[in-house]
C-alpha cells in the first residue's frame, strides 16, 4: 500500500486524487504507515469488524467533502474578464489576435480547440481575455464553443465579434452592429394551408443586457471614438463615416443571397437591421449556462447586404471595425 502510495503521488503520469485515506486491519501496520500519511496530511485508520469507529471517521470525511463541494459550486467566482468567440479564422479571429493583447496560444490535452490567451489593462487593473473561433461556422458550433469557454474559463464577459449582412439602407458596409434582441428566424413550423405549405415563425428573442445596452449607446455616439476605427484602417478608408448602430439580428442556418428571403425575415421584427449564423447560438449558451453566468453581447460589422451582388471586398474591412469595436468598448466603456 504504502509503494501504490508513493507511486501515485511522485509520477506526473497519473491524475492526482484530491483525498486519501488508507485503511488497515493491522495495528502494527497501521503505527508503521501513520508517519508516512501525514506527512503529506492524509490519514490511515484502522479497520475493525467488531466496531463501528472507523465507519463513522468514512462518514464524516464524506460528508465533509461533498458539502465542501457544494459551497464551492454555490460561491463560484468569474475568474476570466472576457471571451471572444468568432465564427472563421480568417478574417474574424485574425483581427481580434491583431489587437495589441499580448496574446500567447494555448492547447488542452483533450480539446481539439486552439485557444489565445491575451490581456488588456483598464483603470489601472489587467484583464484577462481568451479568444478562439468555432469549428464550423453556425450556430450549433457557435453555441459549443461558448458552452466550452464558459465552463473552463469563467469569463464575465461573452461576446462574439466578426461578420455579418446588413440590411440596404439601415447601414453602411463596415457599420458596427450590436444585436439587440437576437433570434432564430428559423424557429417556427411549416404547416400546409390549402395544400400549399406555409412557415409559421415563432422566434424567442433575447434582449441585450440593459447594463451593457447603455455603456454600447454611449460608445455609438461618441463619433471621436468611432472615426478613430475607420481612421486607423490600413487599407483603403471607405468614404461612410463608419457608425455603430444597436438594433434587431436574426441567425439562421443559411447564408443568403435573396432579397426575397430576408423578407421574409424583416417580417419577423420590422426593424431588422443584421443578419448572420451565430450569434442566437452563443446568446443561447450563456442564457442556460450556470451561474454565475457572463455578460453576453454580439458585435459585428457589415461585409455585405446578402444580396446577389454580395462578394469578399470588405470581409477584412468589416472584421477589423468588429475586433477594433470591441477592443475600445472594453478598454473604455466597462
Amino acid at each position: 500500500g504504502l509503494i501504490l502510495l508513493d507511486e501515485v503521488l511522485d509520477r506526473d503520469i497519473y491524475q492526482k486524487p484530491r483525498h486519501i485515506v488508507g485503511l488497515t486491519a493491522y495495528p502494527d501496520i497501521l503505527d508503521a504507515s501513520a508517519p508516512r500519511f501525514t506527512a503529506d496530511l492524509w490519514h490511515v485508520i484502522l479497520y475493525d469488524l467488531s466496531s463501528g469507529t472507523w465507519t463513522e471517521q468514512l462518514q464524516h470525511k464524506l460528508r465533509h467533502i461533498l458539502l465542501a463541494e457544494r459551497n464551492a459550486t454555490g460561491t463560484a467566482e468569474y475568474a476570466t474578464g472576457l471571451c471572444i468567440v468568432t465564427a472563421l479564422q480568417d478574417p474574424e479571429l485574425n483581427a481580434v489576435l491583431d489587437l495589441p493583447w499580448e496574446w500567447k496560444r494555448f492547447e488542452f490535452a483533450n480539446d481539439g480547440t486552439i485557444y489565445h490567451r491575451g490581456r488588456f489593462s483598464r483603470k489601472g487593473e489587467t484583464f484577462e481575455v481568451v479568444a478562439a473561433a468555432a469549428a464550423r461556422m453556425g450556430m450549433p458550433a457557435a453555441a459549443v464553443l461558448s458552452m466550452k469557454m464558459i465552463a473552463t474559463f469563467r469569463p464575465r464577459y461573452l461576446a462574439i465579434a466578426g461578420i455579418l449582412a446588413g440590411v440596404q439602407g439601415q447601414c453602411e458596409l463596415g457599420d458596427i452592429i450590436v444585436a439587440d434582441p437576437g433570434w432564430d428566424y428559423g424557429s417556427g413550423k411549416f404547416q400546409l394551408n390549402n395544400g400549399v405549405p406555409v412557415f409559421e415563425s415563432a422566434p424567442y428573442q433575447i434582449a441585450l443586457n440593459s447594463l451593457v445596452r447603455g455603456r454600447l449607446s454611449l460608445m455609438a455616439q461618441d463619433g471621436t471614438v468611432l472615426d478613430e476605427i475607420r481612421r486607423s484602417w490600413q487599407g483603403v478608408i471607405p468614404k461612410t463615416v463608419l457608425r455603430m448602430h444597436l438594433g434587431p439580428v436574426a441567425s439562421g442556418a443559411a447564408v443568403l443571397e435573396d432579397p426575397a428571403v430576408l423578407e421574409v425575415v424583416r417580417r419577423q421584427h420590422r426593424k431588422l437591421i443584421g443578419i448572420e449564423m451565430e450569434t442566437y447560438g452563443v446568446l443561447t449558451a450563456v442564457e442556460e449556462s450556470a451561474h454565475p453566468q457572463p455578460i453576453a453581447f454580439s458585435i459585428k460589422s457589415v461585409c455585405d447586404f446578402a444580396n446577389k451582388d454580395k462578394n469578399d471586398d470588405f470581409r477584412k474591412y468589416a472584421a477589423f471595425t468588429s475586433a477594433q469595436a470591441l477592443r475600445l468598448f472594453v478598454e473604455r466603456f466597462i
